[in-house]
């Protein structure tokens, strides 16, 4: 499933709730066809970030930029119509929906200048997440954690988008889970899609990614290929908790 990728990027953003900051000044670039992930410590506000960049929170002052477009005064599903789809950690599957249903919202829900006939775009999306194909019949409520994830980043690709957000894909899943998740999440970079990774699990995170950021109160404390990050002693021992 290739799709044209898009640039994500971040320029000085400051950004927070009522008034009050949680972001100061934050700027990070995914380029085109790459694979970003931030870590840092609880608090940092990394899901303040996540929120800024898909539309959910709009910044107080810097840019969001997508395929080299400002899109910092688009609501969320103006920035999903741009291309870029979101699977949020929590409530991102229609549990009382079959897996096919969901897939089918997925491609309906957003109307995409790069769309595919549904029957099409499912085979291709089937082809990264061949572990859910026997449970396309199945109630989304019946699944085990894992599956419900590959479910939610299934129907996000659905209509091509050409950004993938993630917020916290592995959180609640056994270690071996969150292995195989990760595993998806390297077809899927393959497959072309830009993706920007927000992930506690630091070594699974930053194995998967081109580049790292290290994000701590709310500044960027790092920002480097992710295989530097993850060999920082330093780092791990101020940030990270720990090798």
């Amino acid at each position: 499933m290739i799709v044209p990728a898009a640039g994500l990027e971040l320029r000085d953003v400051v950004a927070g709730y009522g008034g009050q900051s949680i972001l100061h000044g934050v700027s990070l670039k995914v380029a085109a066809g790459e694979t970003l992930v931030v870590v840092g410590p609880n608090g940092s506000g990394k899901s303040t970030l996540m929120k800024t960049v898909v539309g959910l929170i709009r910044p107080m002052s810097g840019a969001v930029q997508l395929g080299g477009a400002d899109v910092s005064a688009l609501d969320a599903p103006a920035r999903a119509a741009r291309g870029l789809a979101y699977v949020p950690q929590e409530a991102n599957v229609f549990r009382n929906m079959t897996v096919l249903e969901n897939l089918q919202v997925g491609h309906e829900f957003v109307t995409s200048p790069k769309g595919a006939p549904f029957a099409e775009q499912l085979a291709a999306v089937l082809d990264l997440f061949p572990e859910i194909r026997t449970k396309l019949r199945t109630s989304a409520g019946h699944l085990s954690g894992g599956q419900r994830q590959m479910v939610a980043m299934a129907a996000a690709l659905m209509p091509k988008p050409s950004v993938l957000a993630l917020d916290e894909p592995s959180a609640g899943l056994s270690p071996r889970n969150a292995e195989l998740l990760f595993e998806i999440i390297g077809r899927v970079a393959a497959s072309g899609v830009t993706m920007l990774i927000v992930e506690q699990n630091t070594r699974l995170g930053l194995g998967a990614a081109d580049h790292g950021v290290v994000l701590v109160g709310g500044h960027v404390r790092l920002a480097a290929p992710a295989a530097a990050v993850l060999a920082d002693p330093e780092i791990h021992r101020l940030y990270l908790g720990g090798a």
